[in-house]
C-alpha cells in the first residue's frame, strides 16, 4: 500500500478528527487496487510498492514537500553517488542520462531518483484517498451496533452536517481525485519525454501515454478531431475502440503497408521509400522527401478524420434516442471521410511512393489501367482487322467493275 502511516492520512485530510486513522486502510487498499493498478500497470505498481517501503525506511516520512534525509540515509546513501567525480564518471560511461541531474544532486542530499519516486507516490496517495472519500462517504457517516442498527457519526466540537454539505464533500473529493489522476498521467508523460525513470515499466500499462501503433498517439491529438475535453482518462478509455476501428475500417481499405507507413510518419516524420532513392544525390532526396511529406500530411489528416468519426459511432454515453442518431450521423460522416481519403490515395499514388505499392487501392487502379490498356489494344486490333477487310473488299469490287468489252476474249 502507498498509505501506511496516520500522518499520511492526516496530511491529506488535515481537519479530520480520527482517533485511529488506520481504520480507513481497508477502504484505501480497495481504491488502490481498483484505481491505481490499471493506471500504473502491474509492473510499475509493484515497483512503486517496493520503492515506498524503501523510502519510508530511509526518510521515515514522505509527506513533507521538502524531504530531509534521516541520519540513516546520510550514513547509508545506498545507490546514490558519493561525490561529484563519481557522478561525472557515470555520466561519461552512459549510466546517467543528463549532466543537469549532477547539479541538482550536488545541492541536496536527496537523490533525484528518490525525489521522482516520492513525487509520484504522493500523487498516487491523493488519487486513492480522494476516490475513497467520494465512494465511501456514506459508510463513513454511520456506525453499526451489535444488533445491526445504524447510528449517525458525530464529533465533539463540530456541528452535524446536512445532506447538502455531504453532497458537496463527495463532489469535491471526486473532482480532487480526477485532478490527481490527470496530474499522475502528466507526471508520467513528462518523465517519459525526459529522464525516463518509470517509462520502461509504465509502457506495459493500458494508460501509457504514447501508443505508436495508432494514428492517435496521445490525448492531445485525439482532442483535435474528437472532443474529449482534453481528458487523458477519456483517451485511455477509447484506446481499444481506436485500435478496433483502425484495424477494422481503415486497414482493409488502404492496406496494412500504407497504414503502417502513415503511422510511422505520424510518429517519426519519416515517409519511407528510402531504398528507391539511394542512387539520387542528397539534394534530390531532400526535395523529394519534402514534397512527399505534404502528401503524407494531407492523407494523415483525412485518415484521422475518418477514424475519429468511426470511434464516435461507438459512443455509449448518450441517451438511447440521441445515441442512435449520433451513431447514424457519425457513420455517414465516417464513410464520406473514408471515401475522400481513398480518392486522395488514388489520385496521388505516384506521390506516395513505395508505401502505396501493393495496397488494395493501388492494385485496383493498376488493374483498371491494365484492363483499359487491354481494351484499347483489342479495339485497335479490331479496327485494323476491319480496315484490312474493307481494303480487300474494295480491291475485289475494283476488279469486277470493268465492262465485258474490256475483258480478254475467250479462245474457242
Amino acid at each position: 500500500m502507498f498509505i501506511t502511516t496516520d500522518r499520511e492520512i492526516k496530511s491529506l485530510m488535515p481537519t479530520a478528527r480520527w482517533d485511529d486513522p488506520s481504520q480507513l486502510k481497508g477502504y484505501l487498499e480497495e481504491e488502490e487496487r481498483v484505481a491505481l493498478e490499471p493506471l500504473l500497470g502491474m509492473a510499475l505498481y509493484e515497483h512503486l510498492c517496493l520503492e515506498y517501503e524503501r523510502l519510508i525506511g530511509i526518510y521515515a516520512d514522505i509527506t513533507s514537500l521538502t524531504i530531509t534525509p534521516t541520519k540513516k540515509a546520510k550514513d547509508d546513501p545506498g545507490p546514490t553517488y558519493t561525490d561529484v567525480t563519481e557522478r561525472l564518471d557515470s555520466i561519461h560511461s552512459g549510466e546517467a542520462e543528463s549532466p543537469c541531474a549532477m547539479c541538482e544532486d550536488s545541492m541536496t542530499d536527496v537523490p533525484e531518483e528518490d525525489m521522482a519516486s516520492i513525487q509520484l507516490i504522493r500523487i498516487c496517495q491523493q488519487i486513492e484517498f480522494y476516490r475513497m472519500i467520494s465512494h465511501k462517504a456514506g459508510l463513513l457517516t454511520v456506525s453499526f451496533n451489535e444488533g445491526g442498527g445504524m447510528n449517525m457519526v458525530t464529533a465533539d466540537g463540530y456541528d452535524s452536517t446536512d445532506e447538502k454539505r455531504m453532497e458537496r464533500v463527495v463532489k469535491d473529493a471526486f473532482m480532487s481525485a480526477g485532478r490527481s489522476i490527470d496530474s499522475l498521467l502528466l507526471f508520467l508523460e513528462a518523465d517519459a519525454k525526459g529522464k525516463k525513470h518509470f517509462t520502461q515499466l509504465w509502457q506495459q500499462a493500458d494508460a501509457y501515454y504514447l501508443h505508436k501503433d495508432l494514428l492517435f498517439q496521445t490525448a492531445r491529438i485525439l482532442n483535435e478531431y474528437l472532443d474529449i475535453k482534453g481528458e487523458r482518462m477519456a483517451y485511455v478509455a477509447l484506446v481499444r475502440d481506436i485500435r478496433f476501428c483502425q484495424n477494422t475500417y481503415l486497414q482493409p481499405r488502404i492496406g496494412a503497408k500504407l497504414l503502417k507507413a502513415i503511422v510511422t510518419y505520424a510518429n517519426d516524420g519519416i515517409t519511407g521509400d528510402q531504398n528507391g532513392n539511394q542512387n539520387k544525390n542528397e539534394n534530390e532526396n531532400q526535395n523529394e522527401s519534402g514534397n512527399r511529406s505534404e502528401y503524407f500530411d494531407e492523407l494523415l489528416s483525412l485518415l484521422r478524420t475518418a477514424l475519429a468519426f468511426y470511434v464516435e459511432c461507438r459512443r455509449t454515453d448518450l441517451a438511447p434516442v440521441k445515441e442512435k442518431l449520433a451513431r447514424r450521423d457519425s457513420m455517414t460522416d465516417a464513410q464520406q471521410a473514408m471515401a475522400a481519403a481513398c480518392d486522395y490515395i488514388g489520385e496521388n499514388l505516384d506521390a506516395l511512393g513505395d508505401a502505396a505499392v501493393g495496397t488494395p487501392i493501388y492494385n485496383a487502379i493498376r488493374a483498371r489501367e491494365e484492363q483499359a490498356a487491354k481494351d484499347a489494344a483489342d479495339a485497335e486490333a479490331a479496327r485494323r482487322r476491319q480496315c484490312k477487310k474493307a481494303m480487300e473488299q474494295s480491291r475485289r469490287k475494283l476488279f469486277t467493275a470493268f465492262p465485258a468489252t474490256h475483258r480478254t476474249p475467250e479462245f474457242k
